[in-house]
């Protein structure tokens, strides 16, 4: 995963909530924005329709009222009335245009004409009303039928429509915070499978040519890349813990030092490659014959080291006899044949580990100065 794959994912990522987090805020901003336009126009709808209804009952009380004064009240509060409805209806005029404008227009222009007629009609009745003046029957029925059933209808109807916006708008702003939420989960789902899955992908991959990589880094710091056997450093990790087992549990556990005879004369006379192989030889061999839980060492040049738990120095020397045999009786690369010399110590309690080496060192060297391939106990 490449520095600049990892940016673009996350950039994506980011980019794919601010469209979704824009545009949920646009989408709320722009209803809210035309929520606060219909409000106002619901209200001036509902005060246009209480204003018609009162123009037409204050007529009725100035034309019938027995007080003059009772009329002169009716009369002024009727002009008043009339004045404050032509000025919503104005307003209405205004507002009322884009999204908030009537479904249809023949309707919205025959209810302006209505209320024009209407106004006209009222301003009549007033004046007569005014100067004292009887009310015809047909002033009266034209007052009440333009101010009747028919533009209360039309302004219902107007009233009704905007509501029903409203209410639709709301229900949409209801759902909203689901939308949003369904719309989070679908990003962060697409994010994770489109985008995060091969990134976490390839940071297990990674992670595990990393563990690859130690484990065999690991591997040859503890073993010998000529024989594959394991080295000194595994040998400090190993013989410690070995060492403590015994003295807690009285148990047993022993060195086997060996040491190929004449192995100078092999590079000498045959060269350094074939002794290179005589080694890789020796130490498949050694492997070979040994139990899970001993641990074969190349301690260095031609020495090797063997080290035994719960194993005494009588088990131990049996063990080194049939592997100083095997390789006396085995026939090498190129034809060589060699021998070893062993050295036998098994661990005494409280011993420390340097005099222990020292021990098994100085039992394979007696097996040498005595004649070479023999196994000497320390």
């Amino acid at each position: 995963m490449t520095k600049f794959a990892l940016t673009w994912r996350y950039a994506s990522a980011l980019l794919l909530l601010a469209v979704l987090a824009g545009g949920s805020y646009l989408f709320l901003d722009r209803t809210m924005n035309l929520e606060r336009r219909r409000a106002v126009v619901i209200d001036l709808s509902v005060r246009q329709r209480m204003l018609a209804q009162s123009v037409v009952i204050l007529g009725f009380v100035a034309d019938r009222a027995a007080l003059p004064s009772v009329r002169d009240t009716a009369l002024n509060e009727m002009q008043g009335a009339l004045r404050e409805l032509l000025s919503v209806h104005a307003r209405l005029g205004g507002l009322q245009t884009g999204d908030l404008a009537p479904p249809d227009t023949d309707s919205w222009q025959e209810i302006t004409r209505r209320l024009d007629v209407f106004v006209n009609t009222a301003r009549t009745v007033a004046r007569q009303a005014q100067a004292g003046k009887p009310l015809s029957h047909a002033l009266i029925r034209r007052f009440h039928e333009t101010g009747g059933l028919e533009l209360l209808a039309g302004l219902d109807a107007l009233l009704l429509h905007h509501q029903s916006e409203s209410g639709r708008s709301l229900f949409l702003l209801d759902r909203l915070p689901l939308a949003f939420l369904l719309g989070t989960l679908a990003i962060l789902a697409f994010m994770g499978v489109a985008l995060f899955r091969p990134l976490i992908n390839d940071i297990v991959a990674d992670r595990r040519s990393l563990e690859i990589a130690n484990e065999e880094l690991g591997k040859l710091a503890t073993v010998d890349c000529l024989t594959g056997l394991f080295n000194r450093r595994k040998f400090d990790e190993v013989v410690v813990r070995e060492m403590e087992l015994a003295r807690r549990y009285a148990d047993h556990v022993s060195l086997l030092m060996f040491d190929i005879d004449h192995f100078k004369t092999i590079n000498d006379t045959l060269g350094h490659a074939v002794g290179d192989k005589v080694l890789a030889d020796l130490g498949r061999l050694a492997a070979v014959g040994m139990r899970s839980v001993d641990y074969v060492f190349r301690w260095g040049g031609e020495e090797f080291l063997i080290l035994a738990p719960r194993t005494d120095d009588h088990a131990a020397f049996g063990v080194a006899e049939k592997l100083r045999q095997t390789v006396a009786d085995h026939a090498f690369s190129d034809g060589v044949r060699l021998t070893v010399s062993f050295g036998v110590a098994e661990y005494r309690p409280g011993e420390l580990l340097e005099d222990w080496l020292t021990r098994v060192d100085q039992a394979m060297y007696s097996a040498k100065r005595s004649g070479r391939n023999k196994t000497m106990t320390g």
